[in-house]
């Protein structure tokens, strides 16, 4: 206990105190926050950051009886003209746990805490003036990124290739998996609606005869050129799965019918029969 109130002290003293060597100089603050009081993450005079310039924060609440604790590397990205934090360590990223987020272009601390918590902001600025410091340096945003037990990534994915296309991830290759899950915005089940016109199965062979595949399943030139989408594909398939099945419930009613008209004949030839 006597330890941290030290430690506090030593902190409020130099709470307005900095030091610089070089291209860089060190500072601290402390931030009064919690869930929704967020405060922006500000130099020693209290200024927002300066864009031209690197930060590495450290973030740490004491006293509480929790190990708490985080660091990040925070940049003004260029191109994007958007601020950007790498989170480098963190003891966890739930209740008193000390976090940065950029909200509104704005870099701010806080916590997931309905209470607030005092964080202390230890922070190492780089001036950034010479080419050979860039964020890349450090981790930058498009380097795997560390929240709690989760990683994250801002762009996108490629294994077994240099050049991921637009999709988030691109494999190269075969994977193996136990279970995929595809999200889907709709299914067949509207087959078995009433107002469903289901083709005749002369007009499913006239499509056959002239295109060659199924009507709503591409073809073997398109599954070449584009591949396919693997819940689209089964919402289709099942599609045609449901209306082979109503053509099966189709034809076991005409075959009923036509057993029944059978039983009927074979019954009037048997009167007919035994009445000669």
């Amino acid at each position: 206990m006597k330890k941290n109130f030290l430690f506090i002290i030593v902190l409020l003293i130099a709470q307005n105190i900095f030091s610089q060597t070089g291209g860089r100089r060190f500072f601290n603050k402390s931030f009064y926050v919690n869930d929704v009081t967020l405060l922006e993450l500000t130099d020693d005079l209290g200024q927002s950051l300066n864009k031209n310039n690197i930060y590495k924060v450290q973030l740490v609440v004491t006293g509480t009886g929790t190990k708490t604790g985080a660091e990040y590397l925070v940049w003004n990205d260029v191109t994007t003209a958007s601020w950007q934090i790498r989170a480098v360590t963190l003891s966890g990223n739930s209740s008193n746990h000390p976090l940065l987020i950029v909200e509104n272009n704005i870099v701010k601390v806080y916590t997931k805490h309905i209470s607030k918590y005092t964080v202390f902001a230890f922070i190492e600025e780089i001036i950034s003036n010479e080419d050979d410091v860039q964020p890349s340096i450090f981790g930058a945003a498009y380097h795997w990124q560390r929240d709690g037990t989760f990683l994250f990534y801002g762009g996108n994915v490629g294994i077994g290739t240099t050049v991921p296309t637009a999709n988030k991830l691109d494999v190269k290759g075969t994977i193996h998996s136990q279970e995929v899950k595809v999200d889907m915005l709709g299914w067949s089940d509207f087959v078995f609606k009433k107002e469903y016109n289901l083709p005749t199965l002369k007009e499913v062979e006239t499509h056959i005869t002239e295109k060659g595949h199924l009507e709503n399943i591409p073809s073997e030139e398109e599954v070449l050129k584009n591949g396919i989408n693997l819940g689209e594909m089964n919402s289709k398939l099942l599609q045609k799965i449901e209306e082979l099945t109503l053509y099966a419930i189709e034809q076991q009613k005409n075959t009923e019918k036509l057993m029944k008209i059978i039983e009927e004949q074979n019954k009037r030839l048997e009167v007919l029969e035994n009445g000669k």
